[in-house]
């Protein structure tokens, strides 16, 4: 597509101006891609080393939002999107059944469908959709100058370096620089909800691996609320060896309820002594795959569930006349468990994108244009985000209820919108 800005020459954004894109996750390498695709300048910033491991590494259920994330980026790449599934090797089918287990008798409670289920290893994907986009390796933005009558926007990085762009977008997730920017550091911090839990990734022997597996379960993911108010995730996280079960990690979970006030301060033994001990409450295979992993594991991390509204009047953002704005988890990080969090951060990388191609186009120019456009955006963005927070949170709250649980959004809506 060829770029013609159009519009008067205050109007219209300079030459050599471009989208500034802070954050290489999912969010801003989607978005990167569908600006590539549309003949607009861009630039990715990324505070971690490419060739670092991520510190933190886990899963995610892509569905709904699937058509977004194929439309911004190259045919090619999308052909490969099965290749960063936990296990590549199992087909993405047309209907999916998410399969509720009681935690304590192992009976099937209810199945709930979902169309073209994609299970995804965050670190896999991000590295595909980093291929073909120009990004900038250990930039750690520190600050941010609105230049004169906000025509343009300068990002400031640790290391003395400064870039000029003609607007700048954060989506450098849950911890977002650019939102604490926007808001203050107070503001910005995510709100924790009543729950928490401690992520394991483990390996087990060959036949251990291979019976966490085994039927009558999901072979990707079992899940079961437990009568006793807790819930467990036992999945998959890397089964690229087909033939070597004994190199699988499969990542598994027990949340429970803990008041928000909370400050737990357990080591991470304990932590995973905790997970032990409500393990031993379940029935197989959630029981044995804390059973089976060491006491003195060390691939294990707690946290609380919390989430950050960007509807709440105390986190309201100036965009600058759409200078700036936030995607993805930068503007609106949400509990995990309906599974919602990478499908509305592609969504806002697919609405988003519009937006500037729309007013980067116009006939009246894209600095012209800008502002309303962005707005369009922010209000689209936020009513939707802010409506899933609030189902997240009553979502954990009636998983962690027994007499509740299949009155709970996943129940009654299964991953839809």
């Amino acid at each position: 597509m060829d770029v013609d800005t159009g519009g008067s020459a205050s109007c219209t954004a300079g030459e050599g101006s471009k989208i500034l894109v802070i954050g290489a996750g999912c969010t801003g390498l989607a978005l990167a891609h569908g600006l590539k695709k549309a003949g607009i300048p861009y630039a990715v910033y990324e505070s971690r080393s490419n060739v670092a491991p991520l510190k933190r590494d886990w899963n995610f259920g892509l569905h709904w939002s699937a058509p977004a994330l194929q439309s911004l980026i190259p045919t090619e790449l999308w052909a490969m999107i099965q290749s960063t599934q936990v296990d590549p090797h199992t087909p993405t089918k047309d209907v999916e059944t998410l399969r509720f287990h009681n935690g304590r008798t192992g009976e099937l409670i209810r199945g709930v469908e979902v169309e073209r289920f994609y299970r995804l290893r965050r670190s896999k994907l991000q590295a595909l959709l980093s291929e073909g986009l120009d990004i900038e390796w250990e930039k750690e933005m520190v600050d941010i100058i609105h230049l004169e009558d906000e025509k343009g926007v300068k990002a400031i990085f640790e290391d003395g370096t400064e870039v000029t762009g003609s607007m700048l977008v954060g989506a450098d997730g849950t911890r977002s620089s650019v939102r604490s920017l926007l808001v203050g550091c107070d503001s910005a911090k995510p709100t924790p909800i009543d729950f928490a839990t401690t992520m394991c990734f483990s390996k087990y022997s060959r036949d251990r691996a291979l019976f966490l597996r085994s039927a009558p379960h999901h072979p990707l993911f079992q899940t079961a609320p437990h009568p006793d108010g807790y819930f467990s995730w036992l999945g998959l996280h890397d089964a690229s060896d087909t033939d070597h079960p004994e190199s699988w990690v499969f990542q598994h979970y027990i949340s429970f309820p803990e008041p928000r006030e909370f400050e737990n301060k357990k080591t991470v033994a304990e932590h995973v002594a905790h997970q032990k001990a409500m393990a031993s409450q379940f029935a197989d295979p959630w029981r044995s795959s804390f059973e089976w992993i060491p006491d003195d594991t060390t691939t294990a991390w707690y946290g609380k569930l919390n989430h950050w509204d960007p509807a709440l009047p105390e986190h309201k953002w100036n965009n600058r006349g759409g200078l700036i704005t936030l995607a993805g988890d930068a503007a609106h990080p949400m509990t995990f468990q309906r599974g919602q969090g990478l499908n509305h951060a592609l969504t806002d990388s697919v609405k988003l994108c519009k937006a500037i191609v729309d007013c980067w186009h116009s006939s009246e120019g894209f600095l012209c244009g800008r502002a309303a456009a962005i707005e369009g955006y922010e209000k689209e963005m936020i009513a939707r985000a802010s409506e899933e927070l609030r189902l997240g949170e009553l979502n954990s709250r009636m998983l962690h209820d027994w007499e509740q649980v299949q009155q709970s959004p996943t129940f009654g809506k299964g991953l839809s919108r």
